[in-house]
């Protein structure tokens, strides 16, 4: 029954908007929180909660993701509603039960692995040791264990290559960001190691910097700040799973329509964190908009995505790390 499940894709989508603004809400309010008091009389407050009121209306806007979670029933919509649950719980510092719900969001769809790399580096920094770290990966591992397990005692072996299949060729007429190229070029095995070596050379250049910043606002330890009883700030958190998953998005093989749910939630947050002026944050993001709702895609609406993708992943490397503690429990321990 088709109207049946897009009732209740419907409540998935009211669900998931609520927990991405739940989100946004957070990350605003620290922001403003975490100015020095010199900033503060500099700023109107107003310019802040509204600038951030504006992100978060773009998050309920876009003409393709209501495709996605209410017309087309893509498995893609509860797989993201997992996600952003884990990651609203690790912003609170929960870190075991968004364990729990980050490992049911991939067990949905792989694509949630793009966000493992930023993960764990949170996990060793906010743990007070590397037992902590295993535990939550263990919790990870045994879920997907289970979920796996009458798959791997029938068909262990076509279960395990069909789940990661890296030799995947992708259809070029439902590529969204590489239609400039051409058919022979796109499905070569040259532009696979190309982006797969692009990918991971800048995940690797921004756990640098991310780590390089910790040491500096943290005075030289940036691993187990648990240790010192001490919380990860919520917008490192949030700035980091995000940055990593998009990350792998800039650099990807291929992005269907379907994709693009991986996404766009959390583009307007990290483009707020950036020093891009208001109008070309908006801009960057009605070019990926854009983008997602000609169909088929052409080669100028390819162009525009890939020139979007690279002002904000710019834009992100030239932005200053949020501070890797939450100000207000450093100085409740301080005062303790």
């Amino acid at each position: 029954n088709i109207l049946s499940g897009q009732y209740l894709f419907c409540v998935l989508y009211v669900i998931h908007a609520a927990i991405v603004l739940s989100i946004y809400a957070l990350v605003g309010r620290k922001v403003y929180e975490q100015l020095s008091t010199s900033e503060k009389s500099k700023v109107d407050p107003c310019h802040i909660i509204w600038s951030w009121r504006i992100a978060m209306a773009i998050t309920c806007l876009s003409k393709r993701i209501h495709s996605i979670f209410v017309l087309r029933l893509f498995n893609d919509a509860p797989c993201m509603l997992l996600f952003y649950l884990s990651a609203l719980l690790y912003a609170k510092s929960k870190w075991r039960a968004g364990c729990v719900f980050f490992s049911l969001a991939v067990s949905v769809k792989m694509n949630v692995l793009l966000f493992a790399p930023g993960l764990l580096l949170l996990l060793l920094q906010s743990s007070d040791g590397i037992g902590e770290t295993i535990i939550c990966l263990g919790i990870c591992a045994s879920i997907q264990v289970i979920l796996a397990g009458p798959f791997l005692l029938t068909y262990p072996v076509s279960y395990v290559r069909k789940a990661f299949e890296f030799d995947r060729v992708f259809f070029y007429k439902w590529t969204v960001n590489w239609k400039f190229l051409s058919v022979d070029i796109f499905t070569s095995k040259a532009l696979s190691v190309t982006l797969l070596s692009l990918h991971l050379t800048v995940l690797f250049l921004f756990a640098i910097k991310w780590i390089k910043s910790a040491k500096v606002g943290e005075g030289g330890q940036s691993f187990f700040l648990g240790k010192r009883k001490m919380k990860l700030n919520p917008i490192y958190v949030i700035h980091t799973l995000f940055v990593s998953n998009f990350i792998g998005i800039a650099f990807a093989r291929t992005l269907h329509y379907q994709f693009y749910s991986w996404y766009f939630h959390s583009f307007p947050l990290m483009l707020w964190l950036t020093n891009l002026p208001l109008a070309v944050r908006i801009c960057v993001v009605m070019m990926t908009e854009y983008a997602f709702n000609v169909f088929p895609a052409t080669p100028m609406s390819s162009g525009i995505i890939q020139i979007a993708h690279f002002i904000a992943l710019f834009a992100l490397w030239f932005a200053p790390v949020p501070r890797l503690c939450d100000v207000a429990n450093a100085e409740h321990i301080k005062t303790s």
